[in-house]
């Protein structure tokens, strides 16, 4: 299921969900109403990673909303067609009970749908006044511009965008109605979000193929013997077995120091800051150079096919790894995908490492597996199963980076039997 967000006032979240109703979908919502206008930033910051998408209530929270900086591909707005301002007309009139000649009208700047809607009806209006507004306003000027109009005997009756305002005026005695979105532009939002879900969906379930490549130097240089070269193999490969595990994929050998790791998009996607660390992990660790490239497509062939492509791309540039997508273009992902937020080549933590006699890839691959596992904690014996390490090592090891600054105990864990708690650590931020 894809998550959605709906953000709005609580009459329009309330339309919303009385659509969302009769509308089955691969969709979940969850609702977040606000009082005003303005609370929509803080609430599209506080929620941007936990949903797939954000739908808002109209023009206004969605302009606000992308004041964020966030990427906005992720937001939908529900249209304000000339259908809620004939609503809101037809609303007022009836309320009156009489022609309308003078009105005023409040919309958000990043519309024109006043002038489009009224050209079109024979109506008797006189004279309009239109005051537009920025998004973040505080809309209670707009309610004290439309009782100025109405106290000097300007206008017969006032169409707002907000309900708030709506109300207020309707205790003075003042013939208001609102302009709303309507629940066909509601549905119409709705079925472009499914859509792009689907969508969605279907790329991430695309085959996806990640080729690696590693020089074969080690078996061409005349000093190195049967046993050096197994050894170096049989670890990368476990390294390289390892990284399928974490991409939910199939691990082929097919060529001495060619691989291929079959998996989705989806999966490769999401575990590409793994596969650079890996990467420069074994470089570093064995002093080879390492290739990679991924290919996706609707068939096996095709990714594999894609991947050979990206494979020697990646070969004519350096420190990259490349993408093809099932079309044969060259992918661009996110600039966070990108961010290896390495911290081994400064000097600062390798004197560090160096007083404590601490092996940097050791350290390396420690970091690597909180990273991957996503740990706010752990204990020795969690780390050591992950590192395929004994417990007393890999307690030598905590004790060692302890001791050096790097990491810290913050806490115990609940003894379930007879026996101490396990000491849970914790990297400090400046390491993670």
């Amino acid at each position: 299921m894809f998550k959605v967000a709906i953000i709005g006032p609580l009459v329009s979240v309330e339309r919303i969900q009385s659509v969302i109703e009769d509308f089955p979908s691969r969709l979940s919502f969850t609702s977040f109403t606000y009082e005003k206008a303005i609370e929509t930033i803080e609430i599209v910051k506080a929620q941007y990673d936990a949903f797939d998408y954000f739908l808002f209530s109209g023009p206004i929270p969605y302009d606000l909303a992308t004041r964020t900086g966030l990427d906005s591909a992720k937001f939908f707005s529900i249209v304000l067609l000339e259908t809620g301002l004939y609503k809101a007309l037809l609303n007022i009139t009836n309320q009156v009970r009489k022609p309308i000649e003078r009105l005023s009208i409040d919309i958000i700047n990043t519309s024109n749908i006043v002038d489009a809607s009224l050209s079109q009806l024979n109506l008797p209006v006189k004279e309009v006044f239109v005051e537009t507004f920025d998004a973040a306003v505080d809309y209670w000027s707009l309610y004290e511009h439309h009782v100025r109009l109405w106290e000097s005997g300007k206008v017969d009756a006032i169409l707002t965008c907000y309900p708030d305002i709506m109300n207020a005026l309707h205790k003075k005695g003042i013939p208001a109605d609102w302009i709303s979105t309507t629940k066909l532009a509601t549905r119409h939002a709705l079925e472009i979000i499914d859509n792009h879900a689907e969508i969605s969906f279907l790329k991430r379930s695309q085959i996806g193929v990640c080729m690696v490549h590693i020089d074969n130097l080690l078996y061409e240089h005349p000093t190195n013997l049967s046993y050096d070269i197994q050894f170096t193999t049989l670890k990368l490969n476990e390294e390289l077995l390892l990284l399928s595990r974490e991409m939910n994929g199939s691990f082929i050998s097919y060529r001495e120091g060619q691989y291929m790791i079959f998996s989705s998009r989806g999966e490769i996607i999401d575990t590409f800051s793994v596969l650079r660390e890996t990467i420069g992990r074994l470089e570093r660790a064995w002093n080879r150079k390492i290739t990679s490239g991924i290919g996706f497509g609707d068939s096996a062939l095709k990714a594999e096919m894609h991947a050979r492509k990206a494979l020697q791309l990646t070969q004519r540039e350096s420190d990259t790894i490349i993408m093809v997508d099932h079309e044969g273009k060259v992918l661009d992902l996110p600039k966070d995908q990108y961010d290896e937020s390495s911290v081994h080549h400064e000097n600062y933590l390798l004197e560090l490492l160096k007083a404590e006699n601490i092996n940097i890839q050791l350290f390396d691959r420690i970091r690597e597996v909180i990273r991957r596992k996503r740990w706010s904690a752990f204990t020795a014996k969690e780390l050591a199963f992950e590192l395929k390490m004994s417990d007393r090592n890999t307690q030598r090891a905590l004790l060692a980076l302890s001791t050096a600054g790097i990491i810290k105990q913050v806490g115990e864990e609940k003894a379930v039997s007879k026996g101490r708690p396990s000491k849970l650590y914790a990297f400090k931020e400046q390491y993670t």
